[in-house]
Parts: C-alpha cells; sequence; structure tokens
C-alpha cells in the first residue's frame, strides 16, 4: 500500500508517519521544509497550494495532517486536495476539527456551540472545510478528534470510534493522544469502515 501524509512534520503528521513505517507502509511524506522531518523517508517538498494531480498519482490514499493559524485556509485545503484528486480511487483522509462533531444523538447542538464567541468563525470554517469533502466525488473520510487532543500524551494501543458525536470515556472525559489518533488513522488506512462518512476517535 502506498501512502502519502501531507504536514507530516507537523504533531499528529509525525505521529502518523511513525506509525506507517511501523506497519511497514511504503510512505511518502509531503512537506514544506524537509529538513524538520524526524524520519529518514521519501519525501515530497511542495506547498500543499501548491501540489499537482501528478504529485499525487499512484497513491492508494493521502492523510492531511494540515495545520494553521489561518483558519480560512482549511476550505482551501479540501477545494485543492478535492479537485487534484477527482476522478481517481486515492483514498483521501483529512484530519478535522472536533468542533464539528455533535454534543450528543439528538444531532440538535454541535461542540462549537459551546465554544466561546469569538472561536466559532474558526469552527464555520472547519464545517466549510468539510462541507466541501461532502459535496466531492472523492473517496473522502473526515476525521474529527474528541475534545481533548493531547500531544504529549502516551499511546495506550485502544480506542473507540464513532461518526459525527462526541465520545466520552468511562469516566465521562472525552480525549484521545496524538499517538493513538495517528493508530486509529493508519488502522482506518489499512482496514476501511468510514469511507465517505465522518469518523471521530476518543479513548474508551
Amino acid at each position: 500500500m502506498k501512502l502519502a501524509i501531507i504536514g507530516a512534520t507537523g504533531k499528529t503528521g509525525q505521529a502518523v508517519l511513525k506509525v506507517a513505517l511501523q506497519r511497514q507502509l511504503a510512505t511518502t511524506a509531503i512537506v514544506r521544509n524537509a529538513a524538520k522531518l524526524s524520519q529518514d523517508v521519501p519525501t515530497l517538498e511542495r506547498d500543499i497550494f501548491d501540489l499537482t494531480p501528478a504529485d499525487l498519482q499512484g497513491f492508494d490514499a493521502v492523510i492531511c495532517t494540515f495545520a494553521s493559524s489561518k483558519k480560512a485556509d482549511y476550505p482551501r485545503v479540501n477545494q485543492q486536495l478535492t479537485t487534484i484528486l477527482a476522478g481517481t480511487t486515492t483514498r483521501l483522509i483529512v484530519v478535522g476539527s472536533g468542533a464539528t462533531l455533535f454534543l450528543d444523538e439528538s444531532r440538535q447542538k454541535t461542540v462549537a456551540d459551546k465554544l466561546p464567541i469569538f472561536m466559532r468563525s474558526a469552527s464555520r470554517a472547519h464545517v466549510k472545510a468539510r462541507e466541501i469533502l461532502e459535496a466531492s466525488e472523492v473517496n473522502w473520510t473526515y476525521v474529527a478528534p474528541p475534545y481533548n487532543y493531547l500531544p504529549t500524551a502516551p499511546a495506550t494501543g485502544h480506542y473507540q470510534v464513532g461518526h459525527d458525536v462526541l465520545l466520552y470515556d468511562q469516566h465521562h472525559d472525552s480525549s484521545i493522544s496524538y499517538a493513538d489518533m495517528a493508530l486509529a488513522l493508519v488502522d482506518e488506512v489499512q482496514h476501511p469502515h468510514f469511507e465517505r462518512q465522518r469518523m471521530t476517535v476518543a479513548w474508551q
């Protein structure tokens, strides 16, 4: 299986790259600055907005872990990727925002509704980015982290998955580590269950 990881120098990207290499997947890192890579892997040094269809040709899956302080970039990224992957069989898995998740099974309110007003414009950008995926013809999966997404917490090797509702563990905590999120992402690449669907992950 040939996998590309966009943003492989970021925190989520590095965690995904580590798991992918442990699984011995043929992995390519797509990054803006190859000098920041923590692993010796095939690399494409390119800004995401400069990617072409030829750059992503032949990959079975692309995991996008792009992160930016400019929230308006998120819809642009998904528009770019769905455009250049149109007409291909390449699967696109995008790590998005937990703010897009519903609070409960009634699906009346989202996590964003609980956020301070000044943070809601960012949440709207993430929703728009997700809707671009949903309207596309590519084989997409939008993966939303839980309420607490923990960069330095360890891997446990255990997690639960859901679709579009915030998940909690037995202590009513909604959390996961980057390491276990990476495990879930690579598991989904190798054993698809959420094609053309939303997906969320949390500790059990």
